[in-house]
Protein backbone atom coordinates (compact mmCIF):
# COMPACT_ATOMS: atom_id res chain seq x y z
CA UNK A 1 0.00 0.00 0.00
CA UNK A 2 1.55 3.57 -0.98
CA UNK A 3 0.60 6.96 -0.03
CA UNK A 4 -0.84 7.77 -3.27
CA UNK A 5 -3.54 4.86 -2.57
CA UNK A 6 -4.28 6.45 0.74
CA UNK A 7 -4.52 9.81 -1.14
CA UNK A 8 -7.11 8.49 -3.47
CA UNK A 9 -9.35 7.47 -0.76
CA UNK A 10 -9.07 10.39 1.67
CA UNK A 11 -10.36 12.45 -1.26
CA UNK A 12 -13.06 10.10 -2.01
CA UNK A 13 -14.90 10.48 1.56
CA UNK A 14 -13.39 14.20 1.44
CA UNK A 15 -15.69 15.42 -1.47
CA UNK A 16 -18.21 12.54 -1.08
CA UNK A 17 -18.10 10.83 -4.70
CA UNK A 18 -15.77 9.26 -6.93
CA UNK A 19 -16.68 12.03 -9.89
CA UNK A 20 -15.50 15.03 -7.53
CA UNK A 21 -12.45 13.04 -6.52
CA UNK A 22 -11.31 12.34 -9.89
CA UNK A 23 -11.77 16.45 -10.33
CA UNK A 24 -9.80 16.70 -7.38
CA UNK A 25 -6.84 14.50 -8.20
CA UNK A 26 -7.03 15.18 -12.20
CA UNK A 27 -8.60 11.51 -13.26
CA UNK A 28 -11.49 10.36 -14.13
CA UNK A 29 -14.18 8.81 -12.32
CA UNK A 30 -12.87 5.27 -13.27
CA UNK A 31 -9.88 5.58 -12.06
CA UNK A 32 -10.91 6.28 -8.39
CA UNK A 33 -13.58 3.67 -8.43
CA UNK A 34 -10.59 0.84 -9.62
CA UNK A 35 -8.18 2.41 -6.97
CA UNK A 36 -10.30 2.64 -4.11
CA UNK A 37 -11.56 -1.41 -5.01
CA UNK A 38 -7.94 -2.59 -5.20
CA UNK A 39 -7.26 -1.54 -2.15
CA UNK A 40 -9.75 -2.76 -0.54
CA UNK A 41 -8.96 -6.13 -2.49
CA UNK A 42 -5.34 -5.70 -0.89
CA UNK A 43 -6.03 -5.23 2.72
CA UNK A 44 -9.60 -7.50 2.24
CA UNK A 45 -11.79 -5.34 4.25
CA UNK A 46 -14.59 -2.94 2.69
CA UNK A 47 -14.17 -0.01 2.99
CA UNK A 48 -17.08 1.92 2.97
CA UNK A 49 -20.94 1.22 3.80
CA UNK A 50 -24.02 2.50 2.13
CA UNK A 51 -26.33 4.86 4.17
CA UNK A 52 -29.36 7.42 3.55
CA UNK A 53 -27.03 10.07 2.78
CA UNK A 54 -24.22 8.06 0.52
CA UNK A 55 -21.49 5.98 0.93
CA UNK A 56 -19.67 6.28 4.51
CA UNK A 57 -16.46 4.75 5.64
CA UNK A 58 -16.58 1.20 7.66
CA UNK A 59 -15.40 0.99 11.16
CA UNK A 60 -12.02 -0.02 8.88
CA UNK A 61 -12.33 3.20 6.80
CA UNK A 62 -12.63 5.20 9.77
CA UNK A 63 -9.09 4.13 11.24
CA UNK A 64 -7.25 4.15 7.79
CA UNK A 65 -8.50 7.65 7.55
CA UNK A 66 -6.92 8.70 10.51
CA UNK A 67 -4.07 7.38 9.55
CA UNK A 68 -4.26 9.08 5.94
CA UNK A 69 -4.77 12.56 7.76
CA UNK A 70 -1.62 11.50 10.05
CA UNK A 71 0.38 10.82 7.34
CA UNK A 72 -0.62 13.93 4.90
CA UNK A 73 0.05 16.51 8.24
CA UNK A 74 3.36 15.00 7.94
CA UNK A 75 4.03 15.16 4.51
CA UNK A 76 2.95 18.82 4.43
CA UNK A 77 4.47 19.86 7.19
CA UNK A 78 7.81 18.27 5.30
CA UNK A 79 7.03 20.12 1.90
CA UNK A 80 7.13 22.92 4.54
CA UNK A 81 9.64 22.91 6.59
CA UNK A 82 11.49 22.39 2.86
CA UNK A 83 10.33 25.53 1.01
CA UNK A 84 8.35 23.11 -1.63
CA UNK A 85 5.47 24.89 -3.06
CA UNK A 86 1.81 23.86 -1.56
CA UNK A 87 -0.07 21.67 -4.57
CA UNK A 88 -3.43 23.49 -5.36
CA UNK A 89 -6.45 21.38 -3.25
CA UNK A 90 -10.03 20.82 -4.52
CA UNK A 91 -12.15 23.74 -4.65
CA UNK A 92 -14.14 24.33 -1.56
CA UNK A 93 -17.69 24.25 -2.31
CA UNK A 94 -19.19 26.50 -0.18
CA UNK A 95 -23.53 27.37 0.08
CA UNK A 96 -25.24 29.88 2.24
CA UNK A 97 -28.92 29.81 3.92
CA UNK A 98 -31.16 31.67 1.38
CA UNK A 99 -27.77 32.70 -1.19
CA UNK A 100 -26.44 34.41 2.14
CA UNK A 101 -23.21 33.19 1.17
CA UNK A 102 -22.71 35.67 -1.55
CA UNK A 103 -22.41 38.46 1.66
CA UNK A 104 -19.21 37.56 2.86
CA UNK A 105 -17.28 37.92 -0.48
CA UNK A 106 -14.94 40.51 1.06
CA UNK A 107 -13.93 38.12 3.63
CA UNK A 108 -13.95 35.41 1.07
CA UNK A 109 -11.27 38.05 -0.81
CA UNK A 110 -8.98 38.09 1.93
CA UNK A 111 -9.16 34.75 2.63
CA UNK A 112 -7.97 33.84 -1.20
CA UNK A 113 -4.81 36.42 -1.34
CA UNK A 114 -3.04 34.59 1.97
CA UNK A 115 -4.94 31.42 0.68
CA UNK A 116 -4.06 31.10 -3.50
CA UNK A 117 -3.54 27.35 -3.08
CA UNK A 118 -7.25 26.66 -1.53
CA UNK A 119 -9.62 27.42 -5.01
CA UNK A 120 -13.37 28.60 -3.80
CA UNK A 121 -16.59 27.58 -5.04
CA UNK A 122 -19.70 29.58 -4.56
CA UNK A 123 -23.06 27.34 -5.32
CA UNK A 124 -26.28 29.12 -5.99
CA UNK A 125 -28.27 26.76 -3.85
CA UNK A 126 -30.83 27.69 -0.87
CA UNK A 127 -30.59 24.90 1.65
CA UNK A 128 -26.50 24.24 3.12
CA UNK A 129 -27.89 21.67 5.09
CA UNK A 130 -29.36 19.46 2.42
CA UNK A 131 -26.85 20.74 -0.02
CA UNK A 132 -24.13 19.97 2.52
CA UNK A 133 -25.94 16.49 3.66
CA UNK A 134 -25.87 15.20 0.69
CA UNK A 135 -22.40 15.94 -0.56
CA UNK A 136 -22.67 18.87 -2.98
CA UNK A 137 -21.09 21.17 -0.75
CA UNK A 138 -18.42 20.99 1.33
CA UNK A 139 -18.97 24.42 3.48
CA UNK A 140 -22.46 25.82 4.67
CA UNK A 141 -23.31 29.20 6.33
CA UNK A 142 -26.42 27.92 7.63
CA UNK A 143 -29.09 30.31 9.43
CA UNK A 144 -30.36 27.40 12.18
CA UNK A 145 -30.87 27.11 15.80
CA UNK A 146 -28.85 23.95 15.67
CA UNK A 147 -27.75 22.02 12.75
CA UNK A 148 -28.49 18.35 12.53
CA UNK A 149 -25.88 15.24 14.10
CA UNK A 150 -24.90 14.80 11.04
CA UNK A 151 -23.00 17.71 10.31
CA UNK A 152 -20.43 19.20 12.67
CA UNK A 153 -20.81 23.12 13.21
CA UNK A 154 -19.09 25.92 14.96
CA UNK A 155 -21.56 28.70 15.66
CA UNK A 156 -20.15 32.27 14.65
CA UNK A 157 -22.82 34.51 15.92
CA UNK A 158 -27.03 35.11 16.26
CA UNK A 159 -27.73 38.10 13.89
CA UNK A 160 -30.98 40.29 13.82
CA UNK A 161 -33.21 41.13 11.50
CA UNK A 162 -35.37 45.05 11.14
CA UNK A 163 -37.24 46.67 8.13
CA UNK A 164 -35.32 48.63 5.65
CA UNK A 165 -36.62 50.60 3.21
CA UNK A 166 -34.47 53.05 0.33
CA UNK A 167 -33.33 56.25 2.03
CA UNK A 168 -36.09 59.14 1.84
CA UNK A 169 -38.55 57.21 0.47
CA UNK A 170 -42.18 56.30 2.30
CA UNK A 171 -44.97 53.95 2.07
CA UNK A 172 -43.68 51.49 -0.56
CA UNK A 173 -45.33 47.85 -0.17
CA UNK A 174 -43.77 45.00 1.22
CA UNK A 175 -41.38 42.28 -0.36
CA UNK A 176 -41.83 38.81 0.21
CA UNK A 177 -40.16 35.56 -0.20
CA UNK A 178 -41.17 33.37 -3.33
CA UNK A 179 -42.18 29.82 -3.37
CA UNK A 180 -38.48 28.53 -4.45
CA UNK A 181 -37.15 29.95 -0.96
CA UNK A 182 -40.04 28.86 0.93
CA UNK A 183 -40.03 25.30 0.19
CA UNK A 184 -35.93 25.42 0.46
CA UNK A 185 -36.45 26.78 4.26
CA UNK A 186 -39.38 25.88 5.34
CA UNK A 187 -39.71 27.94 8.50
CA UNK A 188 -36.39 29.15 8.29
CA UNK A 189 -35.13 32.18 9.98
CA UNK A 190 -35.33 34.07 7.07
CA UNK A 191 -38.57 33.16 5.56
CA UNK A 192 -39.93 34.28 9.18
CA UNK A 193 -39.93 37.70 9.35
CA UNK A 194 -41.48 38.27 5.65
CA UNK A 195 -44.26 36.55 3.44
CA UNK A 196 -43.34 34.03 1.95
CA UNK A 197 -44.79 31.36 -0.56
CA UNK A 198 -48.70 31.61 -0.63
CA UNK A 199 -49.03 34.17 2.30
CA UNK A 200 -46.95 36.25 0.01
CA UNK A 201 -48.74 35.12 -3.47
CA UNK A 202 -52.16 36.25 -1.79
CA UNK A 203 -51.21 39.51 -0.41
CA UNK A 204 -49.90 40.50 -4.12
CA UNK A 205 -46.59 41.14 -2.67
CA UNK A 206 -43.20 40.93 -5.65
CA UNK A 207 -41.12 38.21 -4.44
CA UNK A 208 -37.34 36.82 -4.55
CA UNK A 209 -35.61 33.94 -3.60
CA UNK A 210 -32.28 34.62 -2.08
CA UNK A 211 -30.67 37.28 0.08
CA UNK A 212 -29.11 39.40 -3.29
CA UNK A 213 -31.99 39.35 -4.98
CA UNK A 214 -33.96 40.73 -1.77
CA UNK A 215 -31.71 43.04 -0.48
CA UNK A 216 -30.96 44.42 -4.23
CA UNK A 217 -34.65 45.22 -4.48
CA UNK A 218 -34.83 47.27 -1.12
CA UNK A 219 -32.05 49.36 -2.21
CA UNK A 220 -33.95 49.98 -5.67
CA UNK A 221 -36.51 51.14 -3.81
CA UNK A 222 -39.38 48.49 -5.48
CA UNK A 223 -40.45 47.82 -1.41
CA UNK A 224 -39.50 47.49 1.90
CA UNK A 225 -38.69 44.38 3.66
CA UNK A 226 -36.84 42.95 6.63
CA UNK A 227 -32.67 42.42 5.99
CA UNK A 228 -29.85 41.00 8.41
CA UNK A 229 -28.65 44.62 9.86
CA UNK A 230 -24.99 43.42 9.81
CA UNK A 231 -25.49 43.76 6.02
CA UNK A 232 -28.09 46.48 5.55
CA UNK A 233 -26.90 48.78 8.13
CA UNK A 234 -23.87 49.11 6.09
CA UNK A 235 -25.68 49.79 3.04
CA UNK A 236 -25.68 53.76 2.13
CA UNK A 237 -29.19 53.94 0.16
CA UNK A 238 -30.52 52.19 2.87
CA UNK A 239 -32.45 53.38 6.60
CA UNK A 240 -33.52 51.24 9.09
CA UNK A 241 -38.02 51.79 9.53
CA UNK A 242 -38.31 49.60 12.63
CA UNK A 243 -35.97 48.40 15.42
CA UNK A 244 -34.78 44.51 15.28
CA UNK A 245 -37.53 41.82 16.50
CA UNK A 246 -36.09 39.16 18.93
CA UNK A 247 -38.58 36.79 17.17
CA UNK A 248 -36.36 36.46 14.12
CA UNK A 249 -33.14 36.39 15.29
CA UNK A 250 -31.02 33.57 14.59
CA UNK A 251 -27.27 31.65 14.81
CA UNK A 252 -25.45 31.61 12.56
CA UNK A 253 -23.38 28.33 11.82
CA UNK A 254 -20.62 27.33 9.94
CA UNK A 255 -21.09 23.42 9.31
CA UNK A 256 -19.70 20.67 7.10
CA UNK A 257 -20.12 16.97 7.27
CA UNK A 258 -19.46 14.96 10.19
CA UNK A 259 -18.22 12.18 9.53
CA UNK A 260 -15.45 13.37 6.59
CA UNK A 261 -12.38 14.56 7.01
CA UNK A 262 -11.85 18.55 6.33
CA UNK A 263 -9.10 19.22 4.32
CA UNK A 264 -6.10 20.96 5.53
CA UNK A 265 -7.90 23.99 3.63
CA UNK A 266 -11.53 23.61 4.33
CA UNK A 267 -10.02 23.59 8.24
CA UNK A 268 -8.09 26.61 7.22
CA UNK A 269 -11.00 28.50 5.67
CA UNK A 270 -13.86 27.74 8.78
CA UNK A 271 -10.97 29.12 11.46
CA UNK A 272 -10.60 32.19 9.46
CA UNK A 273 -14.10 33.08 8.47
CA UNK A 274 -15.34 32.07 12.28
CA UNK A 275 -13.28 35.37 13.44
CA UNK A 276 -13.74 37.32 9.92
CA UNK A 277 -17.64 36.71 10.23
CA UNK A 278 -18.46 37.02 13.96
CA UNK A 279 -16.08 40.13 14.15
CA UNK A 280 -18.43 41.62 11.31
CA UNK A 281 -22.01 41.00 12.67
CA UNK A 282 -20.79 41.40 16.11
CA UNK A 283 -20.93 45.41 15.43
CA UNK A 284 -24.75 44.82 14.29
CA UNK A 285 -25.34 42.22 16.84
CA UNK A 286 -28.69 41.89 18.44
CA UNK A 287 -27.68 43.72 21.38
CA UNK A 288 -25.35 46.18 19.49
CA UNK A 289 -28.46 46.90 17.23
CA UNK A 290 -30.94 47.80 19.87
Amino acid sequence: MEWSDLEVFLSAVRTGSYTAAGRALGVNRTTIGRRVEALERTLGLSLFDMTPHGPAPTRAGARLLAGAEAIEREVASALADIGAERGTEAPIRIVGSGGLAAEFLPELAVFRRANPDVPIELLGELDPLDAVSQRRADLGIALVRTPPLRLAGVQVGVVAQAVYARRGSSGLPPLGWGYEFDAALPGGAGALANPAGEAAQKQGLMTCNDWTQLKNAVVAGIGQASLWCFAADAEPALDRITPPDSRHESPLWLVRRAKAPPSPGLLRLIAFLHDAIAARIGENSPDAAR
